[in-house]
């Protein structure tokens, strides 16, 4: 059973990423992506239809059906995730509009405000649902600044919130 975690963001400085990051140690083994390591343009139906799919779409795509499961941290710009994300599952979706069948899934968001990136989470679980994805823990982080320092959740709650529902993940897709 192979895992992966990514943050969908391109920023090199992601707080989902952070967060991401700190989720899998707690987990175990995991590859954890970068968006930044795919030249993986805004999607384009004329690049599709003249130039076919660029070599790092169908890499990030075969690198996400391979995985059987995966962990994604749903960045926030303007209340919903990031067009960096909405581009690179519009490409998979393009090669394979199920592309997440198969995949059991845990949800993540943080920001710097206290709604924790909410908005991004749910939109982000609509649309990993709709592509075939089984969504079964998700975890969203407030006031990211203040309860992550030193790469960990600081706060004993939310820290043991989150490693209670990686427990249920881990219980969940052993099943």
């Amino acid at each position: 059973m192979s895992t992966i975690a990514f943050a969908g963001s391109n920023s090199k400085t992601s707080i989902n990423k952070q967060l991401v990051t700190y989720a899998i140690h707690i987990y175990g083994k995991a590859e954890i992506l970068d968006l930044n390591d795919y030249q993986i343009p805004t999607y384009d139906i004329d690049i599709e239809k003249n130039e076919g799919f660029p070599n790092d779409v169908k890499k990030f795509f075969d690198t996400i059906k391979a995985a059987s499961t995966i962990f994604i941290s749903f960045s926030e710009h303007n209340a919903c995730f990031t067009a960096v994300f909405k581009s690179y599952m519009d490409w998979c979706s393009r090669i394979d509009p199920k592309f997440f069948t198969d995949k059991k899934v845990f949800a993540l968001s943080t920001s710097p405000g206290g709604y924790g990136g909410r908005n991004a989470l749910e939109a982000g679980i609509k649309l990993v649902t709709k592509f075939g994805g089984t969504v079964l823990q998700e975890f969203a982080l407030p006031k990211f600044n203040d309860n992550f320092v030193n790469g960990k959740i600081n706060d004993e709650t939310l820290d043991q919130e989150l490693k209670s529902k990686i427990e249920l993940f881990r219980s969940e897709i052993s099943k």
